[in-house]
């Protein structure tokens, strides 16, 4: 029987009308002639598959998820032994993701198959011990929602937390491939797996942050100002008084929390002496002062972030005060005030990353 070839098209793989821009780490689809930045085709965004119901759901996710990496990698090592190509090796990896239309990705894992090569089998094999994956494993459970899920900003505190708990090529391979699956590889691999963890000793803390975007809303929920006039989509303005001016007394109300820091955004002009301060009302203290501190410390300027971090998970709270004012002007503009802590969010879901 005579044996009849063919050419393998890219439509073979994935449909000719999406692509990867590596240049701008962008999806995109042709629309009339015209390549045009798609993020809903972008695989690495969809969760496609329902969570499981697990006893332990963010616990069975993550070691789910850290089996199917550990798999993929033990195979990779092994091609590697074997002296397979790159491109056998970037098509093991790819092969982790079946569901979407990871194939678009093949430079991405082109370059990490480079990467493990260069390393060796033997770095890598020293490198990618149990421990290794039994701390990945309970990286991920803590950043899981209770549902099984992982959000965009929770999987870049995850592979941050891979680089400064595990460190090394080890580090360096696991966050490659957590960043080939993105969040919505990540839920799926979590969703199709069938393992069960054990998250007893990982120690998660569950945290909590909020920002109040002032440029969107007052949030007079939980905000009121004693001095300060509000714009809307501009934010909290100075108002003059005495000898100054600025934003006086501005007081965010909400149930007992394990408070841990907070973060503002402003910008000001034409100030002398001034104060970024913030009175805490902790139990059992009636209430705490600290200052927010900038990088340069500074009043006037464009943007300014100051922040002030307990680094205290005791830290019980229910009322925060603010002062943003000063000598010689009343010229500043409060843009955002971020509030971060552990245990239940007061404000909330959440919908922002701790700092």
């Amino acid at each position: 029987m005579p044996l009849i070839r063919r050419r393998l098209k890219s439509s073979d793989v994935y449909p000719d009308d999406i692509r990867y821009n590596s240049g701008t780490d962008t999806v995109q689809s042709l629309v009339n002639g015209d390549w045009v930045d798609n993020p809903a085709a972008d695989p690495r965004r969809q969760t496609t598959f329902p969570p499981r119901l697990t006893a332990d759901p963010a616990c069975d996710a993550a070691k789910s998820v850290t089996d199917a990496l550990k798999n993929q990698i033990d195979a990779t090592i092994e091609a590697i032994g074997n002296a397979s190509t790159a491109f056998q090796i970037a098509g093991l990896i790819l092969g982790l993701l079946s569901f979407g239309v990871f194939a678009i990705f093949i430079n991405i894992a082109l370059t990490i198959a480079d990467g493990m090569i260069d390393a060796g089998e033997a770095a890598l094999t020293a490198a990618l011990t149990p421990a290794v994956y039994e701390q990945l494993t309970c990286i991920l459970a803590c950043q899981f929602d209770s549902n099984g899920r992982i959000t965009a900003e929770r999987l870049a505190v995850a592979q941050s937390e891979v680089t400064d708990q595990i460190g090394g090529i080890a580090a360096t391979v696991i966050n490659s491939m957590l960043s080939l699956a993105g969040e919505g590889g990540v839920n799926n691999l979590a969703s199709l797996g069938t393992a069960t963890g054990n998250c007893a000793g990982c120690g998660c803390s569950e945290t909590w942050c909020y920002d109040f975007d002032f440029t969107l809303s007052a949030w007079s929920a939980f905000v009121t100002v004693n001095l300060g006039t509000y714009s809307p989509g501009v934010g909290w303005l100075g108002t003059p008084y005495g000898t100054g001016g600025g934003i006086s007394g501005m007081v965010f109300d909400f149930a007992v929390s394990q408070l841990r820091g907070m973060e503002i955004i402003h910008s000001a002009a034409g100030y002398g002496a001034y104060q970024k301060m913030t009175r805490w009302q902790n139990t059992p203290n009636p209430y705490v002062q600290h200052n927010l501190v900038s990088d340069p410390q500074v009043m006037n300027g464009s943007n300014i972030v100051s922040m002030y971090d307990s680094f205290d998970i005791n830290n019980l709270s229910n009322k925060v005060f603010l002062f943003l004012d000063g000598a010689g002007s009343s010229n500043v503009t409060l843009t955002h005030v971020k509030f971060w802590g552990t245990g239940v969010n007061p404000f909330g879901e959440n919908n922002c990353v701790s700092p």
